[in-house]
């Protein structure tokens, strides 16, 4: 089934005034009128499209209003884990910042189709940023997770593998003055994010970014799947720390802690396993 497309139209004049993708109400629409003159063909697209907003993003995550920066912190989490290889730790940055395209908007995502997720152009995504979710915890904000792609595809635009490959070694610690997003956007040279083709773009096993093509539809459906499975595993809970406190009590018996983690480490496999084969 082909994912309804709301115009770029629509979508850039949300953007800029701040107007929720699904508020379609004449009034709204009057507004839309007298700012941007749509056609009279794109203001009978919007009256009749859906008002269900984000097309690909897994019906099980849309009742949760905190579904996407629970989310964007798991991934964090899993690439800040010095356990993971560099390449997969590229591909989590790719599918977070995949993650906040497709989200809903009252989730903090844009809430776009798979087709436009896939056309989506560098100067497009700057004038959608200012509506990007925030969130008082770094770990957990979808314009910081978009910063940190960005720093990826900027890099990758040096045609520097090596360069590329230490960007994949680093991880996003928190807990500085100000977050990613507030900082100066990644710059790399005399070509940077902007220049570069494509947003979405696949990753072979050798860790190279293609610069002139975008994922595959399939491979982006993969991509929501794993979206899927990296949301389940928010149910598993971060390993415990080497050091606890001596005087404090056990919470879980040695088989259920063991459960936990062996329950972890197979959603940890899965994610792992999706994004290496539909790289």
């Amino acid at each position: 089934m082909t994912d309804p497309v709301l115009p770029d139209l629509w979508l850039d004049w949300c953007a800029v005034t701040g107007t929720p993708v699904d508020r379609r109400d004449e009034a709204t629409l009057g507004r839309f009128v007298l700012q941007a003159a749509p056609s009279r063909k794109l203001l009978n697209t919007l009256r009749l499209a859906p008002l269900a907003t984000a097309p690909a993003w897994p019906p099980a995550l849309r009742g949760d209003a905190t579904a996407l920066s629970q989310l964007v912190h798991g991934g964090t989490s899993r690439i800040n884990d010095p356990d993971v290889h560099w390449i997969t730790r590229l591909r989590l940055r790719r599918l977070v910042f995949a993650a906040v395209l497709l989200a809903p908007a009252n989730q903090g995502g844009l809430g776009l189709s798979r087709i436009q997720a896939r056309g989506l152009t560098p100067g497009r995504l700057q004038s959608l940023r200012p509506v990007i979710g925030r969130t008082a915890d770094e770990a957990s904000c979808p314009a910081c997770a978009v910063w940190s792609w960005l720093d990826v595809i900027g890099t990758n635009n040096d045609w520097s593998q090596d360069a590329l490959r230490a960007l994949g070694h680093h991880r996003d610690p928190a807990g500085g003055e100000v977050h990613r997003h507030e900082r100066d956007d990644p710059s790399h040279g005399w070509l940077d994010w902007p220049d570069h083709p494509n947003l979405l773009p696949a990753i072979d096993q050798w860790g190279y970014l293609d610069r002139y093509g975008s994922l595959h539809p399939s491979s982006l459906s993969s991509l929501v799947h794993a979206i899927e499975t990296l949301a389940d595993a928010r149910i598993a809970p971060a390993r415990p720390a080497s050091v606890e406190p001596v005087s404090a009590p056990p919470r879980i018996t040695a088989e259920e802690e063991a459960a936990i983690l062996a329950r972890a480490d197979e959603l940890n496999a899965r994610v792992a396993r999706i994004l290496k084969e539909y790289s």
